[in-house]
């Protein structure tokens, strides 16, 4: 399947996105799999280098591009699908929640029996400030484990402050804090489709953002309120409208690909803000477009080439499961490791890691695809037909 749109120009699918959410879940699976055991501040060199091995570890780009991601493709089903508010809940519900069940649940087995364990017997436990961090969320975890089990399972932990609990967006599923924000994003993502067709509406929600920024804080770990990114929300929103707008045009689609994306790129770098993300989306949603013998449309179409190859798009499938199911795993396999050799060394485990653990981890995401996910949503799909 490819980006396409029916006679009656209903749009059907957008492939390239489905590969560039494998990546961004490969990305910050593996980037987890280098923090755990211990090469989070290991880099050392020439200041492009650091700062790019930071970027990459710290994986908030990808995240950033999920967000991006999200507003897309919640915009693009609810114009595809036009269901009511509760049909639309509903589906997101039977979407994300039965997976992240069972990863809270394997997430709190891990924070209760084998996060302490690796945090107390791992050999480059102080030579990190990644177990420092993690050594305080644990502590967290394990004095208040059912405050923190009740607020995830709300999926509202994302946006509980800290006087209320601390650390709630960082503990027992370290990447929930994110679905916790995907959840704040589908429980109001019907009214944002409104009130992003109009242009004050637009101004009007980015002054509730500067406003949210500048008076108000949860106070913990990560931006995982709503309102915190709503930005990186609109920027998804609004590049649905532009895909809507001229995907069914090839007139139009080969003068938009060269002028969208470099207008993108530019005031990525210009301003700095959230640059890698934003250049990632560039490129993935201007691959999308590609078309022409240019050289920037030959590089955007190799992109596309790549974002659709069949192994990605395998990738895409399992996503979600995967970027829940790879931190209890982590864990797991590393308190299995330090009990069979507790003097082992950093390099050794990272490569026992990648040889065995990563091959583990997805399975794990493909078995809960195609035991849990899937069918899921294929019952959500026939409950909806019915209705």
């Amino acid at each position: 399947m490819t980006s396409t749109f029916k006679a009656e120009h209903q749009i059907v699918r957008v492939d390239e996105l489905d590969g560039l959410r494998g990546l961004l879940s490969l990305w910050v699976a593996l980037a987890h799999v280098f923090c755990w055991t211990g090469f989070w501040d290991s880099v050392t060199g020439p200041r492009l280098l650091t700062s790019s091995w930071a970027g990459f570890v710290e994986a908030g780009a990808a995240v950033d591009t999920f967000i991006i991601l999200s507003g897309f493709a919640i915009s693009f089903l609810i114009a595809r699908r036009q269901e009511s508010y509760g049909h639309f809940i509903r589906g997101r519900f039977f979407r994300i929640y039965p997976v992240y069940l069972v990863c809270l649940t394997l997430g709190t087995v891990a924070a209760i029996f084998w996060t302490p364990y690796v945090l107390n017997t791992a050999a480059w436990r102080d030579a990190t400030v990644y177990f420092e961090w993690n050594r305080n969320l644990s502590l967290s975890e394990t004095s208040a484990t059912a405050q923190h089990a009740f607020w995830h399972l709300t999926l509202l932990h994302g946006a509980v402050p800290k006087s209320v609990l601390s650390d709630s967006t960082g503990t027992l599923l370290g990447p929930a804090w994110s679905v916790s924000l995907e959840w704040q994003y589908y429980l109001v993502a019907s009214l944002l489709a409104r009130v992003v067709r109009s242009g004050a509406g637009v101004l009007f929600l980015v002054a509730l953002n500067w406003l949210c920024f500048r008076f108000y804080s949860t106070g913990n770990p990560n931006h995982a309120f709503l309102l915190h990114q709503l930005p990186l929300f609109l920027i998804g929103i609004g590049s649905f409208h532009l895909y809507e707008a001229f995907a069914a045009s090839r007139r139009e689609r080969s003068s938009l690909n060269p002028i969208l994306v470099a207008v993108v790129l530019s005031l990525a770098f210009m301003t700095r803000w959230h640059a890698v993300a934003l250049t990632l989306w560039a490129l993935a949603f201007g691959c999308v477009f590609a078309q022409g013998d240019d050289l920037f449309s030959r590089v955007l179409s190799s992109i596309r080439i790549l974002l659709r190859h069949r192994w990605l798009q395998r990738l895409g499938q399992i996503s979600y499961p995967l970027y829940l199911v790879h931190w209890p795993m982590i864990i797991g396999f590393l308190a299995v490791i330090l009990h069979w050799n507790p003097q082992v060394s950093s390099g050794d485990a990272l490569l026992l890691l990648m040889l065995l653990g990563l091959p583990l981890i997805l399975l794990a995401a493909v078995v809960l695809h195609l035991g849990i996910e899937r069918p899921l949503m294929n019952w959500e799909r026939r409950m909806n037909a019915r209705a």
